[in-house]
C-alpha cells in the first residue's frame, strides 16, 4: 500500500511538473518553442485517469490533458477532454480556464459560434473575463461580425487596459472598419494607433494601412506626402500605384524600374510584373512580354512569377495570331477569344467578334463570332434589347447552324421576359 501511494503521488507530481515546465514555452496562449513536456504531461495525466479513476485529482488530470493538447495544436482532442471536464466536473476550479481554452480551440477550428459560447462562459470568472473578451474580438473579426466586435471593444476601452491590450483592441477595430469600407473612421483609428505604437514593424504596417486608406478615398496629395521619402519597397510600390492612379505613368515606371533592381527576388518580380502591365496597357506588346519574362526569371514560383508566365504566354499567342498569314479569319476569332477568356477585355473581344462576322460573313467562324457576341451581351452586359437584335440577326443569317438553335432559345427566353415585364 505504501508503494502504491508513492507511485500515486509521484504520478500526480510528475504530471503537474511536466505541465508547468511546458507552460514556460507558452507566450500569449501560443506555444512558442517545441516542447515534449506536454507529451509527458499527457502521458502522466492519462496514467492518473486509468490507474486512479476515483482520485480527487481527476479534474486536474483532465485539464492538463486538454490544455496540453491545445498548446500542441491538437484542438479536437483538446475540446474532447475539456468538454468532458466542464460537463462532468462543473465545480472544478479549472472550469473557467477550460472554457477559455475551449473558446480558443473552437476559434482555431473556425467554429465561431461555439467559440463565442465558451468564451461567454469564461467571462463569468473575474480572472478570465478580460482575456475572454479579448479573444472574442478575434473571433468576431474572423467571422466578419463587426457589430459585436465594436460592442465588445467599446466595453473593453471603457475599462482598464494595459498598453498592449489597448493597441490590440484598436488594431482589430481599425481593420474591421477598413474591411467595412468605413475609411474615414478607419483612418482616425489607424492614426490614433500609430501615435501609441512603438514597435517598428507594427508602425510600418500601420503606415501602409494609412496610405492604402488615402488611396481608397482618393486623397492622392495626402497619400503622396505620406509616402514620399519612405524607402521601404512596399511604400515605394504604393507610391507607384498612386502615380498610375493619377496618370503619372512615367514616375510610376521610374519607381518600378528602381524596385526591379532590388536584391529581394519577390520585390523585383512584382516590379517587373507591374511594368509589364503598364506597357501592355499602352499596347507595347514586345516590352510587356520582356518585363513579364523578367518577373518570371526573378521569382518563378511567386504569385507574380506565376501570373507573369500566364500573361507572357497569352501575349505571345496574340503576337503569333496577329502575324498569321494563313486562315486570317480563324486568327481574328481566336484573338477575340483570348481577349475575352484570358484577358477579360470585353471591348476588344466584342470588337474582334464583330470584325469576324461583319467582314467575313460567309466564313465558318462568322456564326460562332456572332453567337459569342450574343452570349456576352445577354449574360454579362445584360442588355436585353441588343441581345434580341443579335439573336434575330443570327437566326436570320445562319438558320441551319447549331448556334441558331441556341439563339432561338435565347430569343424565346428574352421575349417571355419582355412580356412578363409588360
Amino acid at each position: 500500500m505504501i508503494v502504491l501511494s508513492c507511485a500515486y503521488f509521484n504520478t500526480v507530481y510528475n504530471a503537474k511538473n511536466y505541465y508547468h515546465q511546458a507552460k514556460k514555452s507558452v507566450t500569449h496562449d501560443t506555444l512558442i518553442t517545441d516542447s515534449d513536456n506536454f507529451d509527458k504531461a499527457i502521458e502522466k495525466a492519462t496514467s492518473i485517469i486509468v490507474k486512479y479513476p476515483n482520485t480527487r485529482w481527476i479534474d486536474d488530470a483532465l485539464f492538463m490533458m486538454g490544455a496540453s493538447y491545445y498548446y500542441k495544436g491538437d484542438y479536437s482532442r483538446s475540446l474532447d477532454k475539456l468538454d468532458f471536464l466542464v460537463t462532468h466536473y462543473p465545480q472544478s476550479g479549472f472550469r473557467h480556464e477550460a472554457q477559455y481554452l475551449m473558446g480558443l480551440a473552437n476559434y482555431k477550428l473556425k467554429k465561431h459560434g461555439s467559440a463565442v459560447v465558451a468564451l461567454k462562459e469564461a467571462m463569468n470568472s473575474k480572472k478570465f473575463k478580460k482575456k475572454a473578451m479579448m479573444a472574442m474580438l478575434y473571433v468576431y473579426y474572423s467571422d466578419a461580425n463587426y457589430g459585436n466586435l465594436y460592442e465588445v471593444a467599446d466595453t473593453l476601452m471603457r475599462g482598464s487596459l494595459k498598453y498592449n491590450e489597448r493597441r490590440t483592441v484598436l488594431s482589430l477595430v481599425g481593420m474591421a472598419q477598413f474591411e467595412e469600407g468605413r475609411y474615414d473612421v478607419a483612418l482616425e483609428t489607424a492614426t490614433q494607433l500609430l501615435a501609441i505604437t512603438r514597435v517598428e514593424q507594427e508602425r510600418r504596417d500601420l503606415k501602409l494601412r494609412i496610405a492604402e486608406i488615402y488611396l481608397e478615398i482618393d486623397e492622392y496629395e495626402l497619400c503622396k506626402d505620406f509616402l514620399i521619402g519612405e524607402q521601404d519597397p512596399e511604400f515605394r510600390d504604393l507610391l507607384a500605384d498612386l502615380y498610375m492612379e493619377i496618370g503619372n505613368d512615367q514616375s510610376a515606371k521610374e519607381i518600378c524600374l528602381d524596385l526591379a533592381h532590388s536584391s529581394m527576388a519577390d520585390v523585383a518580380a512584382e516590379a517587373y510584373y507591374e511594368l509589364g502591365e503598364m506597357y501592355e496597357e499602352e499596347d507595347s506588346v514586345d516590352l510587356a512580354i520582356a518585363y513579364y519574362d523578367s518577373a518570371l526569371v526573378r521569382s518563378p514560383n511567386s504569385e507574380y512569377g506565376l501570373s507573369a508566365r500566364k500573361k507572357s504566354d497569352v501575349l505571345k499567342r496574340i503576337q503569333s495570331l496577329n502575324a498569321a498569314n494563313e486562315d486570317v479569319v480563324r486568327a481574328q476569332f481566336l484573338l477575340a477569344e483570348i481577349y475575352f477568356a484570358d484577358l477579360a477585355d470585353l471591348p476588344r473581344a466584342l470588337e474582334g467578334y464583330q470584325k469576324v462576322y461583319n467582314d467575313h460573313p460567309s466564313s465558318e467562324w462568322a456564326p460562332k463570332a456572332l453567337y459569342a457576341h450574343l452570349w456576352i451581351v445577354k449574360n454579362i452586359l445584360q442588355n436585353d434589347t441588343l441581345a434580341l437584335a443579335l439573336a434575330r440577326n443570327l437566326i436570320g443569317a445562319y438558320p441551319r447552324t447549331e448556334y441558331a438553335v441556341s439563339a432561338q432559345g435565347f430569343l424565346q427566353e428574352l421575349q417571355e421576359k419582355d412580356e412578363t415585364h409588360d
